[in-house]
């Protein structure tokens, strides 16, 4: 079945045969009056007449002829089909193979052409078709005057102008890589040119993904993905990996073998077509990672033995400390337990741990503390406290800053807690952390508490602690450890209440990081 969609009228039927001249469409071939004897002919038409209707052909001698061949295959109307032959008239039926074109008449002494393309009203007409087919995949239409159809347009303007065959009543035509799923429009042409769509839907087939296995795997390792349609699967997604996998181990219809990229983490694949459509897998990848259970001593001497145990450890490759480059050699390791010698110089944070053929890395849930270290100081009303508090919220605000970005969620190195605040000034002149908008009172402490960690390349810049629109309080980054200030109040403010805190780099040297932890009151 069809639905119409545009129809453009290019030539409507003559006035009903009141007089022959209003039915001649073909010049004649000869003016004069003489009989040759040879068949001429003069006119024929209507031109606009349809499949099933009376052809008449006037001219001189046309009892000679001895069939009538229309363009197209088998449109041919033999002697005997005449409804009517005389010297001066055939008559006949349009046959239903019959296209546009030129029209032969076939005699004793040779074809006589006419000089104009009989041109025939048509309308194509679909019964019944493929409703599911892969990529590259022929399907077949079938119906009525599908030799008429000049082309056929898949979803998406998708437009097929070659088939791989045609005839009356049947169209086959290959499916596109690129086809995506939909109802079909066909365009055939004749007195009236017209574009159908199909009420029916072609179903494009799409790889779908039923298992994988192994049921866990590594880094690099070979997954097998078996399914359905896998062929035609051109990219696969990973979960956490932006770039889709395009070269594969192998590759059939059934079963996919791809390697695990570096970056990929625990989820559902995604597949695309050609087309661009994806699918998505109902189950997830479980790709191995090492987990961290505990740490041991903690805290620990640096230059001493640190014990990690956990799971997967065999696919660790480094241990890196705070404040320390990665550690790849180790004293022992297991699937369960890593024993590794703490660098001198290490700082209080999280350990993080590398993975084999892989670009993650995993870090402790718990911090390592160092021996000996001064312990968190102690602040009364925090501001700061692995974010920033209620204290500063409930009348205050976060704001965005400028001049580099701040992390207010930041792991590692930490003070006090489980987080800091990562600043990454850049370009200089930059306040990235600023809270605003308060009016906290003082009057009941005497000091603004702050603690600042160096990063690399962080030594001997200068920040200063911005109170109420002023710089207040200048401070040398000292680079690896964490330094506590304790500032009195009374230096800072003498309006008896904080609205603004800011953390600026105003030196204009840019292009360095710190870390803040355990700002507040005492």
């Amino acid at each position: 079945m069809m639905t119409t969609l545009n129809t453009t009228r290019l030539l409507a039927l003559l006035l009903a045969f009141t007089s022959v001249g209003m039915l001649f469409s073909c010049k004649k071939d000869n003016d004069g009056n003489t009989n040759t004897g040879k068949v001429e002919l003069l006119s024929f038409g209507p031109t606009g007449a349809k499949h099933g209707d009376t052809l008449r052909f006037f001219g001189r001698n046309l009892d000679k002829v001895t069939a009538i061949h229309f363009t197209g295959k088998d449109a041919i109307v033999e002697k005997a089909k005449f409804i009517q032959q005389k010297a001066e008239l055939i008559l006949l039926i349009v046959p239903p193979a019959a296209e546009k074109g030129f029209v032969t008449l076939k005699t004793p002494d040779g074809d006589v052409v006419t000089k104009t393309q009989l041109n025939l009203g048509v309308m194509a007409t679909v019964t019944t078709m493929t409703m599911t087919a892969r990529p590259g995949e022929n399907i077949t239409i079938s119906g009525n005057y599908l030799n008429w159809v000049k082309s056929i347009t898949f979803a998406r303007d998708k437009v097929v102008t070659t088939f791989v065959s045609q005839t009356l009543n049947q169209l086959v035509v290959r499916v596109p890589d690129d086809a995506q799923t939909g109802p079909l429009v066909i365009y055939y042409t004749g007195t009236d040119s017209m574009a159908v769509q199909t009420a029916d839907t072609l179903k494009v087939k799409l790889p779908i993904a039923s298992a994988f296995a192994p049921a866990a795997v590594k880094h690099a390792d070979n997954l097998t993905i078996t399914g359905t349609d896998l062929d035609l699967a051109k990219k696969i997604i990973f979960t956490g990996v932006s770039t889709p996998v395009t070269v594969f181990v192998s590759q059939t219809a059934t079963q996919l073998v791809v390697k695990i990229p570096a970056g990929a983490k625990s989820g559902k694949l995604i597949f695309e077509a050609a087309s661009g459509v994806q699918t998505t897998s109902a189950m997830d990848v479980n790709i191995l990672l090492p987990s961290i259970t505990t740490l041991a001593p903690n805290p620990i001497n640096p230059g001493a033995n640190l014990t990690i145990t956990g799971t997967n450890l065999d696919l660790v490759t480094t241990v890196t400390f705070e404040n320390a480059p990665a550690v790849s050699t180790f004293v022992s390791r297991t699937p369960t337990q890593i024993v590794v010698q703490s660098p001198m110089g290490i700082a209080r944070g999280k350990v993080t741990v590398g993975v084999i053929n892989s670009t993650l890395s995993v870090q402790s849930n718990d911090i390592l503390d160092i021996v000996g270290a001064a312990p968190p100081p102690t602040v009364a009303l925090p501001f700061y406290d692995d974010a920033v508090t209620t204290n500063w919220t409930s009348t205050g605000w976060i704001g965005g800053g400028w001049g580099g970005t701040r992390d207010y969620s930041n792991t590692s190195p930490v003070r006090a807690g489980t987080k800091s605040v990562k600043i990454s000034y850049v370009g200089g002149y930059g306040s990235p952390m600023q809270l605003g908008g308060a009016s906290v009172a003082v009057g009941a402490y005497t000091s603004f508490k702050l603690s600042i960690f160096g990063a690399p390349g962080s030594g001997g810049k200068q920040v200063n602690v911005g109170i109420n629109g002023s710089d207040k309080y200048t401070i040398t980054v000292v680079e690896g450890v964490w330094t506590d200030y304790s500032i009195p109040i009374s230096s800072l403010t003498a309006s008896g209440t904080i609205s603004e805190i800011w953390v600026k780099e105003y030196t204009g040297a840019g292009g360095f990081t710190i870390y803040v932890d355990a700002m507040g009151l005492n």
